[in-house]
């Protein structure tokens, strides 16, 4: 039985690295596409190439589990149209053997976009984040898009981008008197003194007073604010970038601040439930195999296994997202589309024999 387990894994995992190749390669593309109108003097070719390759790692994460579905679609569907599923199934191979062949690869491939997702990918993204980010700077097309807002010791802060080391950029910080605009505050960027201090740098500051305005501008000014280098840097980033336990932490904090922390929650159970996503999806296809799929084209089964992770993936994002907009829990809104194909894809198999 060794070398039949050995012979489905590797069928399922070549199948797998094949739908994963063509999926990423497809974002690229698009990706790229999209990216091309931006080229200028400061942000190149070279540099758009570089945002893409570092933003990989968490692209591949992102697709395991459709990538599982698919590749294991094509992987077990070959095998089925040859008819070596039904010598197997002749020779007193029972299904759920089959299948737990053709999990042990797919739960390989989950834990190592798991390690990617937390260890590698917010890095990367952080370093494309920062190629992004700071071309606008250097051409002076610094807006308000694209960073983070956040309230801190009564002032409104907006952070266009941070590195891990915890130096800002492009800061700007209002300053309110009531109802009233009392100042605000533009620097290129900023770095940590001690617990409470900051040194902004390249400071452009507005005043507003009652019959007149006052600019100055100023090489360097320390800011006081009680928030911690660490709390700033996860809170410029989007919550899909960040590890589990970056969004762990930064979660625990908001509630500490008594902010709403449920879409840091959101994020962290879809991550953490992404290889129980791939098994629950890897048994939707060997009852769909073992099923209606078994005499269908691959075309058919590459388009079923489309099908089936878009309708996975729509609800995930919708009973996710309406779990935060409800006040549910986020962990059992993103478990509920998983339990289901977890049951149907047992009982399917279970009917299967």
């Amino acid at each position: 039985m060794n070398k039949i387990d050995r012979y489905v894994a590797t069928s399922v995992l070549w199948s797998f690295l094949v739908v994963m190749f063509v999926l990423l390669g497809l974002d690229t593309a698009i990706a790229f596409i999209d990216q091309i109108k931006k080229v200028s003097d400061d942000y190149t070719v070279q540099s758009i190439l570089q945002v893409l390759l570092y933003r990989l790692p968490g692209k591949f994460a992102e697709y395991v589990p459709i990538s599982s579905l698919i590749g294991t679609l094509m992987g077990l569907g070959t095998l089925a149209s040859t008819s070596e599923l039904t010598v197997m199934r002749a020779a007193g191979m029972p299904i759920w053997r089959i299948g737990l062949s053709a999990c042990q690869p797919i739960i390989f491939v989950a834990l190592f976009g798991m390690g990617l997702s937390e260890f590698v990918a917010p890095v990367a993204e952080q370093k494309a984040n920062l190629v992004e980010k700071l071309q606008d700077q250097k051409e002076g097309n610094f807006a308000l898009t694209g960073g983070v807002w956040l309230k801190a010791d009564n002032n409104f802060v907006y952070i266009n981008a941070a590195d891990r080391s915890g130096k800002l950029y492009g800061i700007k910080i209002f300053s309110p008197d009531g109802q009233h605009l009392k100042s605000i505050t533009d620097a290129k960027s900023a770095i940590h003194i001690n617990d409470t201090q900051w040194l902004l740098a390249d400071v452009k500051k507005t005043v507003f007073y009652p019959d007149h305005i006052k600019v100055q501008t100023l090489p360097s000014e320390k800011w006081s604010v009680s928030i911690k280098p660490e709390h700033l840097y996860l809170a410029s980033q989007e919550p899909d970038f960040l590890s589990l336990s970056q969004l762990r932490t930064y979660q625990l904090y908001l509630e500490t601040q008594k902010q709403d922390g449920a879409q840091y929650a959101l994020e962290f159970w879809s991550k953490a439930l992404r290889p129980v996503a791939c098994i629950a999806l890897v048994l939707v296809a060997l009852s769909s195999v073992f099923g209606p799929l078994r005499s269908s084209t691959m075309g058919g089964r590459i388009f079923s296994g489309v099908m089936i992770g878009l309708a996975f993936q729509n609800g995930l994002n919708l009973f996710g997202r309406m779990s935060v907009a409800t006040g549910f829990p986020p962990a059992v809104g993103v478990s509920i589309p998983i339990v289901i194909c977890l049951l149907s894809g047992i009982l399917l198999m279970r009917r299967r024999g």
